[in-house]
């Protein structure tokens, strides 16, 4: 566990060259939701104010003309480590209702929502949370499985992050004990986040197994934002 290796995608990057691992940047990531109104483009230079040695993939989902504010980018964070392939991940999308009614319409696997669904990685109950006034959803994950990459976050720290943003901060009832290592894992969820006019950040997740650690948050632009 926590040694260099290939994580869920495998993006080209230089050999290792770091000094050593970085702390992961919980509250300008946290942050990171309430720019959701930002294009592709914008949010990809507060990505790179957030996290170090940010690389962004030259692909990526664009807006169109039916979803204005559709894009997905993705890459990796943090150098790499030991091994030549980075151990430190991240990928956002962000879709508009034009899309989210594409997917309620159609699921997830047909031939119009499949690709699109691999690009902008819609979470299972999107729809199901979608407040009124809403026009856009923003999620983010940040995945790491290699510890010289980036230092694990302890579950103090972790609580600590999240409850600067959300006023409950608790193990969600479906958390993957069972897979949690001897190094001590958890499963933490903050949601109730302060009110704002332009952006409603749902929820923000921290959870560590004995595979890896992940950082998640899932925000809604609403409607009269700039």
């Amino acid at each position: 566990m926590w040694r260099c290796s290939a994580v869920l995608f495998s993006i080209a990057s230089s050999a290792c060259a770091q000094d050593g691992p970085i702390d992961f940047p919980l509250a300008p990531v946290m942050e990171l939701a309430m720019v959701a109104h930002l294009g592709r483009d914008g949010f990809a230079q507060r990505l790179a104010q957030a996290l170090p040695d940010l690389v962004v993939a030259p692909s990526g989902r664009e807006a169109t003309g039916d979803d204005p504010w559709l894009y997905s980018i993705s890459g990796h964070f943090g150098g790499t480590g030991a091994h030549p392939r980075p151990g430190a991940i991240f990928a956002c999308g962000r879709y508009g209702l034009a899309t989210r009614d594409l997917f309620v319409e159609h699921g997830f696997s047909t031939p119009e929502t499949f690709a699109l669904m691999g690009d902008v990685r819609p979470l299972i109950h999107d729809s199901a949370v979608w407040v009124p006034g809403a026009i856009a959803r923003l999620h983010c994950t940040f995945v790491w499985d290699d510890a010289e990459t980036v230092r694990i976050l302890g579950r103090g720290a972790a609580e600590l992050g999240l409850a600067a943003f959300f006023e409950t901060v608790e193990t969600p009832a479906a958390a993957l004990a069972p897979v949690f290592g001897a190094e001590g894992g958890y499963d933490l969820l903050g949601t109730n986040a302060a009110d704002a006019l332009s952006i409603w950040v749902e929820s923000g997740w921290v959870e560590l197994t004995n595979g890896h650690q992940e950082v998640s948050f899932r925000a809604f632009l609403m409607g009269g934002a700039v």
